[in-house]
């Protein structure tokens, strides 16, 4: 929020429910048993990562699947949530709001899970009808500024949202000198939400757009629209692309000479699967990404080690926020004492947010909650701080990869919270 990118595309799938699943429908109904905190029974608690694990938008999934089961693993080792065992369980929503619905309806009927880390952008109108419903606490892994205003109590957004990343990307481009841009973007909801916020930003900040570009992904060759890049003298070109239509984009850029003009790309293209997929060289020669900034927190290198454990490679991009999302309920329903969705939702804030002991250790915060004092969860992917819509924000760097074989990135420079929030009101 996608295994493809060491050893090939593997895709995970897994397998429908069958019989077992439509009589528990038949006989669930639309029971609120989320809320109801049925999902603590036998010694476990179940949390559901929501996402597309097959089709077009897997590459979307694969890092709220992995992010989440690094947090099960780190929790699980400290005991677990109120000394129950954390069982994640994937679900696939198929990247279609209509397959998103089935399959959540078919996991609350089978799991009554506590939380839920997930959608994409692409399916939350979909299944947010039934997170509320349930009173299921959902840690949304979209960047739409549709939901910049939210009142949905139920609705926790742990990634910063696009409207922050554009500016924070329009911004750091200008600070070069680039005045003339091109962007490149494909066509779903998850990566068309950047274009006209990095657009309006560029261009009040003094930038101009010569060239709009959006494509389908997977397709086997983009040349007519790299061209259209080319031709029109771009001095950066902003872009988003899942891992495979990244590839075959940035092979076009080489064979037809456009790799001269350096480019500038979301936390999505920082992600080892994408620089794996275009070549680390060439990502570490030609591109720079803008990501959630790791600068106030001490959790990036431990996070890293265990997410190398569980998942046999480096952290892909985004993983870090359903890693962030899946601590921060756990630390709310402990601070509840109750996997009631209505209980925890009061201790979000709580746990997050300042004053508080800044703690970004699952066990060190735990044994604080216990002994009565009040935490401050700072996130890998920096401070998880609510604000009143349920959104956060904070610092973004910018990252080049090195172009070692694990597609690591490093950091260049990092662009404060203080000077996005100035860009956005200014």
């Amino acid at each position: 929020m996608l295994t493809g990118k060491h050893r090939g595309r593997q895709v995970l799938v897994w397998p429908a429910i069958g019989a077992l699943t439509l009589t528990l429908l038949a006989a669930c109904g639309s029971s609120s048993s989320g809320g109801s905190g049925g999902s603590s029974s036998g010694g476990t608690i179940h949390f559901s990562a929501l996402a597309p694990l097959t089709g077009s938008f897997a590459s979307l999934g694969q890092p709220i699947v992995e992010g989440t089961k690094t947090a099960a693993s780190v929790i699980n080792a400290a005991g677990g949530i109120l000394g129950k065992k954390l069982v994640i369980d994937p679900v696939d929503t198929k990247g279609d709001p209509a397959d998103a619905v089935t399959a959540l309806n078919q996991e609350v009927a089978l799991n009554s899970p506590a939380a839920l880390i997930g959608p994409i952008t692409l399916e939350i109108h979909g299944v947010q009808p039934i997170f509320d419903r349930d009173q299921i606490p959902d840690g949304w892994q979209g960047g739409s500024a549709e939901y910049d205003n939210n009142t949905d109590p139920y609705l926790w957004r742990c990634n910063p949202s696009d409207s922050q990343e554009g500016v924070a990307i329009a911004a750091y481009a200008i600070s070069k000198g680039y005045k003339r841009a091109a962007m490149i973007f494909t066509t779903s909801a998850a990566t068309q939400t950047f274009e006209p916020i990095i657009q309006s930003t560029y261009k009040k900040l003094g930038g101009q757009v010569v060239s709009i570009q959006s494509i389908t992904a997977g397709l086997s060759s983009y040349r007519s629209e790299v061209q259209n890049i080319i031709s029109s003298h771009p001095q950066v070109i902003f872009t988003q692309m899942e891992a495979g239509t990244a590839a075959t984009a940035f092979k076009n850029f080489q064979q037809l000479g456009g790799l001269n003009v350096p480019f500038v790309g979301t936390d999505l293209m920082a992600g080892s699967d994408v620089i794996k997929a275009i070549g680390p060289s060439i990502s570490a020669a030609h591109m720079v990404e803008v990501q959630g900034s790791n600068a106030l927190s001490g959790a990036a290198a431990s996070f890293s080690k265990v997410y190398q454990k569980v998942n046999g490679h480096a952290p892909d991009s985004g993983a870090s926020f359903a890693y962030d999302c899946t601590i921060d309920f756990a630390l709310a329903i402990t601070k509840a004492g109750s996997t009631s969705g209505p209980a925890v939702i009061k201790q979000m804030i709580a746990v997050s947010n300042p004053p508080g002991i800044a703690v970004n250790d699952y066990a060190t915060a735990v044994k604080d909650l216990k002994s009565g004092k009040k935490i401050n969860y700072q996130g890998v992917s920096g401070p998880l701080d609510f604000n009143k819509y349920h959104n956060v924000t904070g610092a973004w760097d910018v990252v080049q990869g090195t172009g070692d074989s694990a597609g690591d990135v490093k950091v260049l420079e990092t662009i404060s919270g203080a000077q996005i929030e100035k860009d956005l009101s200014g």
